[in-house]
């Protein structure tokens, strides 16, 4: 699995504004469940990273090897040390990688370093820039507090996908940032990773007196802050129209002609330009709540508009009882002056898509000059009309002294408010909540069910003496619950995008305990904990990570229960099972292993990899002891093990890849199957070399006669399913990457219904169960809409957004976890909690986002 992790549009907007001011002349200042690819915005970074400094190297040894680095400049926050003494043997990683002599080699007393460090405890987490080139380090604080002693780690080279410019470049682009100059790049997903230059390439540098010292590139996707904040005052004061008059006074001075005419779509455009900028670059400053948002700003400039267009008409009827000639249709020279503002606006828009992409042209601040130039087309085409027209007036005997007609202002002004009603519709529809639900069924229309009482956050914090520290980053496993505790694992915001198993009050969200590792940071945690005994078993890492661990902690105080956590060669991302006195876990493409609960001991091991055939992500399933796995890549088999002993019992060929966990019901065994993975359709993976190529997306689940692999029937779906099924008496539930929910007989394999509930679905399914009958069926969209299915109908018994999430359309930023259900009896009747992980995030600042758990709950009274 890998994870990205988008930001928002930020570099985008920077460039396409640049572009525009730029053409102006005005420029004159200096693995989801299989594989989704993480990517870390440097506006989550400044938000997140404790410290951020630039240090120079003063020595290096390459002989130890070690480097000390000297800090020479404070970025943000002020850490406790002047230098960096640092040992840079490296971790395994580094050593068969050559991870140390590669960042040597770009280390030189001439180049600046730039630090992002956090410190958790007595140990400090740093990411480290120098010229392209990104490598990961830790710290441990001595007993006294006074001396950190520096690991090197590894390089990191797919974090060139966050920054892969000069140094100089990011410490200008950090200053702009943290005071709020300017907004940071977002991250460039089709950088290739690796590392910049090495110094020996560097030039010498040149003497100032030469007067040909080079200046410094800037990137594509960054504009200085100075000289936004240079050209904004003129959008303020005469919008962006007037500048076009100050740049093209040939075109405008005809367009000046009839200036009395468009007074009233000159004010309005110039005033809704100004207040989208204006708004654009405050939004970190503003309140929170609807008043102060994107879909506010638009009901704004929406009333403005409508204003504009009565102001017009009437100013229009006014000049036109004055001056009858008003009516008459546009000179050729209004004709010409539209035309030259409409290719000047195409250009720009063309050239704002080109740079960045279409969604930064209709999104403010871009919309707004989008929005302009629409209305001045408009404006053309009905000047082109009442002029191709005009004959008709002239010989039809009607007379010409007043003529009935529209203004070329009203019409720009109409067509100015139907672009922003379209853009607030197409805002409201991106709402979670506002997603339709569709049910496909076979009958009934009635429906009975529990009864939704309240939704709310759970918003994680540590203490810290008198202070609430929030928790930064997002759940990406299913929520466990036992005994009043919660418990799942996280990925962390900020560069390390590390990950923590973290234990919650589940009455307020403090958390009681977290993990993160001890002679080695803790990898994001997708692996859902298991509490057996007193203890919590949990893995880590995602599809792109190797060498990761299973962890045995104390469940109470979180401390590790065996002297050293296991490690795997690959990444130990499925939720493991206790049977037997065992731990078994899943471990990609080292396959599965069972090690004994008490001391994580082996007991067996059934290898995988491209030799064998085997790469396992989902968790496996234990009946009857028998142990049911599948694999995803290499091969898509499904195996049968003997629980005892890890002996083949048998294998069958699903056909489709199995990324989720298995359900065994009976004797009977059910797989959801299907091309890509958990965040794309399809998708080819570079370590299967080519074996096997996805042309189309499909899916499937395929249910298997348990004792001895034989199919008993397929029902094939639009797209994969990579979540694990749920299943009651009747039906087995899948939850598909078309966003839908379907229920299957379980017997038959025939399809009852269909829910769509989103646009995709990247979490299980749950049932509620009373007296061995099913209650409900529950599940939550990618978007963030939780539903309550009745499960013989599919019809909604209720549905409700997650309160406080907010999804910025990026895979990795969805729900990933499924709903935990917990129950209890009432005196008359029965009452479920259901607990969904994932985040809440800050609407007008989306890089802030705190760890949270949602809960829901509803009841059944007895009548």
């Amino acid at each position: 699995m890998s994870i990205e992790h988008p930001s928002g549009r930020a570099s985008r907007v920077m460039a396409a504004l640049v572009l525009l001011v730029g053409g102006l002349g005005f420029l004159v200042a200096g693995k989801v469940q299989a594989v989704i690819t993480r990517l870390t915005p440097l506006a989550e970074v400044l938000e997140t990273e404790r410290y951020i400094f630039v240090a120079k190297v003063t020595r290096v040894d390459a002989g130890k090897p070690a480097v000390v680095f000297q800090v020479v400049r404070l970025l943000k926050g002020e850490p406790p040390f002047q230098q960096l003494a640092v040992n840079m043997s490296g971790d395994e990683e580094a050593k068969k990688a050559n991870d140390t002599q590669t960042i040597l080699d770009r280390l030189d007393a001439r180049r600046q370093v730039v630090f992002f460090a956090s410190k958790r405890g007595k140990r400090y987490q740093a990411m480290a820039f120098v010229e392209g080139s990104w490598f990961s380090l830790q710290g441990f604080e001595d007993e006294s507090g006074k001396t950190v002693r520096w690991a090197f780690l590894h390089g990191e080279p797919y974090l060139r996908r966050t920054f892969a410019g000069s140094s100089a470049e990011l410490i200008r682009i950090i200053e702009d940032g943290l005071a709020r100059r300017a907004v940071p790049p977002k991250p460039d997903e089709k950088a290739k990773p690796g590392y910049g230059p090495p110094a020996s390439e560097d030039k010498p540098p040149q003497s100032p007196a030469d007067g040909n010292s080079p200046k410094p590139k800037m990137s594509r996707h960054y504009s200085r802050g100075k000289t936004l904040w240079g050209v904004i005052p003129s959008f303020v004061l005469v919008g962006p129209l007037a500048i076009i008059a100050a740049v093209f006074p040939g075109v405008f001075a005809r367009l000046a002609i009839a200036w009395k005419r468009w007074r009233a779509f000159l004010t309005v455009a110039s005033l809704n330009s100004t207040l989208a900028l204006v708004h654009y670059f405050l939004q970190n400053y503003l309140p929170q709540g609807w008043w102060w948002g994107l879909q506010a700003l638009t009901v704004y400039l929406l009333g403005i508009t409508l204003l504009g267009l009565i102001w017009a008409g009437i100013r229009y009827r006014r000049l036109a009882n004055a001056d009858p000639s008003v009516t008459a249709p546009p000179s050729r020279a209004e004709v010409l002056s539209l035309v030259g503002v409409s290719v000047f606006a195409g250009i720009c828009v063309a050239l704002t898509m080109g740079w960045a992409d279409l969604r930064t042209a209709v999104t403010p601040p871009m919309r707004e000059f989008t929005c302009i130039g629409l209305a001045v087309v408009a404006a053309l085409l009905y000047a082109l009309y009442r002029r191709g027209t005009a004959w008709w007036e002239g010989n039809s005997g009607l007379g010409t002294e007043r003529r009935l007609s529209l203004s070329g202002e009203s019409v720009a002004m109409g067509t100015l408010a139907a672009c922003l009603l379209v853009a607030l519709v197409w805002q409201s529809s991106s709402v979670p909540g506002q997603w339709t639900v569709v049910t496909e069924s076979g009958g009934g229309t009635t429906v009975v069910g529990p009864r939704f009482i309240q939704a709310e956050a759970l918003e994680a914090y540590e203490q810290d003496g008198d202070q609430r520290l929030a928790l930064r980053g997002q759940v990406l496993s299913r929520v466990v619950v036992d005994q009043g505790r919660l418990y799942f694992g996280i990925m962390e915001a900020g560069l390390s995008g590390g990950g923590r198993i973290v234990c919650m009050d589940s009455a307020d969200g403090k958390v009681l305990w977290s993990y993160d590792g001890e002679d080695k940071p803790l990898l994001p945690v997708y692996c859902t904990p298991v509490v057996a005994n007193g203890v919590v078993y949990c893995g880590e890492g995602l599809h792109e990570h190797s060498g990761c661990r299973l962890f045995a902690l104390d469940a109470l105080t979180g401390q590790p229960r065996w002297a050293q956590p296991f490690r795997t060669t690959s990444h130990t991302e499925g939720t493991p099972v206790v049977s037997q006195d065992m731990v078994i876990f899943p471990a990609g493409d080292d396959g599965v292993y069972a090690v004994t609960a008490v001391d994580g001991r082996v007991r067996w091991h059934v290898a995988g990899g491209l030799e064998n055939g085997l790469h396992v992500d989902g968790a496996p399933a234990v009946s009857g002891g028998r142990l049911y796995l599948g694999s995803g890549l290499y091969s898509t088999a499904a195996i049968c093990l003997d629980v005892a002993t890890g002996k083949q019992l048998w294998r069958t060929d699903l056909k489709l890849r199995s990324f989720a966990a298995p359900l065994v019901l009976d004797q009977r065994v059910y797989y959801g199957v299907g091309t890509g993975n958990l965040g794309a359709d399809t998708h080819e993976y570079p370590e299967e070399k080519g074996q096997r190529r996805e042309e189309k997306p499909s899916g499937a689940v395929v249910c298997l006669d348990a004792a001895s692999g034989a199919e008993v029937w397929r029902t094939e779906l639009p797209r994969g399913v990579h979540t694990a099924l749920a299943g009651d008496a009747f039906h087995v539930y899948a939850a598909c990457r078309d966003g839908s929910i379907y229920a299957i007989d379980r017997h038959s394999g025939e399809q009852k219904w269909r829910v769509s509930i989103g646009g995709s679905v990247t979490s299980q399914p749950a049932v509620a169960k009373l007296g061995g009958l099913p209650l409900a069926v529950y599940a939550v969209s990618r978007e963030g809409l939780a539903v309550c299915l009745h499960p013989q109908t599919g019809q909604v018994i209720w549905q409700k957004p997650l309160p406080g999430f907010l999804w910025d359309g990026q895979e990795t930023s969805g729900v990933l976890g499924g709903p935990t259900i917990v129950q209890e009896l009432l005196p008359q009747g029965s009452r479920r909690t259901i607990y969904i992980g994932a985040m809440t995030v800050d609407p007008n600042n989306p890089n802030r986002r705190q760890v949270a758990v949602f809960r829901l709950i509803d009841e059944i009274l007895d009548p």
